[in-house]
Protein backbone atom coordinates (compact mmCIF):
# COMPACT_ATOMS: atom_id res chain seq x y z
CA UNK A 1 0.00 0.00 0.00
CA UNK A 2 0.84 3.40 -1.25
CA UNK A 3 0.33 6.83 1.05
CA UNK A 4 0.58 10.43 -0.55
CA UNK A 5 0.10 13.55 0.08
CA UNK A 6 0.23 16.25 -2.08
CA UNK A 7 0.22 19.96 -0.55
CA UNK A 8 -0.71 23.12 -2.66
CA UNK A 9 -0.29 26.48 -2.39
CA UNK A 10 -3.43 28.39 -4.05
CA UNK A 11 -3.06 32.11 -5.00
CA UNK A 12 -5.00 34.74 -2.65
CA UNK A 13 -9.05 35.32 -4.75
CA UNK A 14 -8.49 31.64 -6.39
CA UNK A 15 -9.79 29.52 -3.84
CA UNK A 16 -13.23 29.22 -4.89
CA UNK A 17 -11.96 28.21 -8.75
CA UNK A 18 -9.33 25.85 -7.34
CA UNK A 19 -11.70 24.39 -4.96
CA UNK A 20 -14.05 23.73 -7.98
CA UNK A 21 -11.78 22.06 -10.24
CA UNK A 22 -10.17 19.98 -7.19
CA UNK A 23 -13.41 18.98 -6.04
CA UNK A 24 -13.90 17.73 -9.12
CA UNK A 25 -11.07 15.77 -9.58
CA UNK A 26 -12.10 14.00 -6.47
CA UNK A 27 -15.33 13.00 -7.08
CA UNK A 28 -13.90 11.34 -10.90
CA UNK A 29 -10.64 10.14 -8.95
CA UNK A 30 -13.20 8.13 -6.43
CA UNK A 31 -15.28 6.92 -8.89
CA UNK A 32 -13.16 5.70 -11.52
CA UNK A 33 -9.84 4.72 -9.95
CA UNK A 34 -10.71 1.24 -8.53
CA UNK A 35 -7.23 1.30 -7.10
CA UNK A 36 -7.11 4.87 -5.27
CA UNK A 37 -8.51 4.00 -1.33
CA UNK A 38 -8.25 6.75 -0.72
CA UNK A 39 -8.92 10.66 -2.38
CA UNK A 40 -9.58 13.79 0.24
CA UNK A 41 -8.76 17.49 -0.34
CA UNK A 42 -8.29 19.25 2.84
CA UNK A 43 -7.53 23.10 3.32
CA UNK A 44 -5.30 23.69 6.33
CA UNK A 45 -6.64 25.15 8.96
CA UNK A 46 -5.60 28.63 10.06
CA UNK A 47 -4.61 29.28 6.03
CA UNK A 48 -6.69 30.77 3.50
CA UNK A 49 -4.25 29.29 0.49
CA UNK A 50 -3.38 26.13 1.74
CA UNK A 51 -4.64 22.70 0.63
CA UNK A 52 -3.47 19.29 0.83
CA UNK A 53 -4.71 16.33 -1.09
CA UNK A 54 -4.36 12.80 1.20
CA UNK A 55 -4.32 10.07 -1.30
CA UNK A 56 -3.94 5.65 -0.77
CA UNK A 57 -3.64 3.42 -3.51
CA UNK A 58 -3.57 -0.41 -3.56
CA UNK A 59 -0.11 -0.50 -4.92
CA UNK A 60 2.76 1.43 -7.58
CA UNK A 61 0.35 0.18 -10.43
CA UNK A 62 -2.51 2.22 -9.01
CA UNK A 63 -0.12 5.36 -8.76
CA UNK A 64 0.85 4.56 -11.98
CA UNK A 65 -2.57 4.33 -13.71
CA UNK A 66 -3.88 7.62 -11.28
CA UNK A 67 -1.43 9.79 -13.38
CA UNK A 68 -2.46 8.20 -16.93
CA UNK A 69 -6.10 9.33 -16.58
CA UNK A 70 -7.78 11.41 -18.64
CA UNK A 71 -9.57 13.42 -15.42
CA UNK A 72 -6.30 13.79 -14.09
CA UNK A 73 -4.73 14.96 -16.60
CA UNK A 74 -8.07 17.54 -17.43
CA UNK A 75 -8.03 18.74 -13.85
CA UNK A 76 -4.58 19.00 -13.29
CA UNK A 77 -4.19 21.55 -15.86
CA UNK A 78 -7.49 23.06 -15.21
CA UNK A 79 -6.09 23.73 -11.51
CA UNK A 80 -2.55 24.58 -12.28
CA UNK A 81 -3.58 29.00 -13.26
CA UNK A 82 -4.86 29.03 -9.63
CA UNK A 83 -1.59 27.51 -7.97
CA UNK A 84 1.26 29.24 -6.43
CA UNK A 85 4.19 27.14 -7.00
CA UNK A 86 4.07 23.69 -7.77
CA UNK A 87 2.34 20.95 -5.60
CA UNK A 88 4.65 19.20 -3.13
CA UNK A 89 4.51 15.89 -3.20
CA UNK A 90 5.31 13.18 -0.58
CA UNK A 91 4.89 9.26 -0.79
CA UNK A 92 4.79 7.05 1.52
CA UNK A 93 5.00 2.94 1.90
CA UNK A 94 2.46 1.50 4.57
CA UNK A 95 4.19 -0.25 7.55
CA UNK A 96 3.56 -3.69 7.87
Amino acid sequence: MIGAVAELNVKEGSQADFEKAAMELEAAVNANEPGVLYYRLFKVQGSTTKYIFMEQYADAAAVEAHRGFEHFKRLGRAMGPFLDGAPVVTRMDKVT
